[in-house]
């Protein structure tokens, strides 16, 4: 099965592999502990976080930090 998630906790939480898209060029792909990571967020998202282990599904959990930058050049 196939879909297709911007919220990252949701993937990480149910998906056994995740593939990490910018700009239509995939940049990373793997399972979410090994793809979610405070850097591709933000390089992905522009979004600065934290990424911890969810305490009950022991999988990553981003915590944002803001807005994303790109929220920010839209004011």
């Amino acid at each position: 099965m196939v879909a297709v998630l911007h919220d990252l906790n949701h993937a990480s939480r149910y998906a056994d592999n995740i593939v990490a898209m910018k700009d239509g060029r995939v940049v990373a792909e793997g399972a979410p502990a090994d793809v979610i990571t405070e850097e591709l967020v933000e390089e992905v998202f522009g979004l600065p976080c934290r990424v911890i282990e969810d305490p009950v599904s022991l999988t990553p959990l981003v915590i944002p930090l803001g807005r994303p930058a790109h929220a920010e050049m839209a004011r």
